[in-house]
């Protein structure tokens, strides 16, 4: 029996070790790939431009439209490298590791105040757990607000009435306790940063 158990724990850390590993690999592509594509599509556009005549208003606007793409698109890509790449919250700081996650995901973010001061494996673990709800609440419109001692996301209630019990067993398995409940405006799970005890 505490073989099976030393299993479990072991295949948790293979899956969280192939998901980082899985991680890296797309923030690089993002990288070192698409965005050098993008950016180079970009300046093609406008050496094109450049070998044109005298351009006309229907042109002008059309290579002003297609430059607004491809630089909203290497924004996209920029933040999506930076969001998917493992150790978050050890390269930014906690705080600026959920505003890089509320942007990526397109949430709103409130601060009443600073999440405090976390352990580093603590802190990666919330961001993980941030992540996890805002995929999981994905095409809602979703809020997330620092209070003092936790964090709380307010979402319309998933179709799914599985992932807050999912969410809150993962909240549980990172070290935090997590409160998910029905309220007028949606759902709201909060994740309290104390110790579980």
């Amino acid at each position: 029996m505490a073989a099976a158990a030393r299993s479990g724990v072991s295949d948790e850390g293979f899956v969280r070790r192939l998901r980082e590993a899985e991680r890296r690999r797309l923030s690089r592509l993002l990288h070192d790939e698409t965005g050098p594509v993008l950016c180079s599509a970009g300046l093609t556009a406008e050496l094109l431009r450049g070998t044109l005549g005298a351009v006309t208003p229907q042109q002008e606007e059309m290579f002003a439209k297609l430059a607004g793409a491809l630089e909203s698109a290497v924004e996209s890509v920029r933040l999506l490298s930076q969001e998917a790449a493992p150790g978050l919250a050890s390269r930014r700081g906690l705080e600026d590791a959920l505003r890089l996650l509320a942007k990526a995901h397109g949430a709103g973010l409130a601060f009443a105040s600073g999440p405090g001061r976390l352990p580093d494996a603590k802190a990666e673990a919330l961001c993980e757990l941030v992540r996890d709800a805002l995929l999981a609440l994905e095409g809602a419109t979703r809020q997330i607000t620092v209070l003092p001692g936790r964090v709380r996301i307010l979402a319309p209630p998933p179709a799914d009435p599985g992932i807050g019990r999912a969410l809150r067993r993962a909240a549980r398995d990172s070290g935090f306790r997590a409160r998910w409940r029905s309220s007028a405006d949606g759902i709201i799970m909060e994740i309290l940063l104390e110790e579980n005890g």
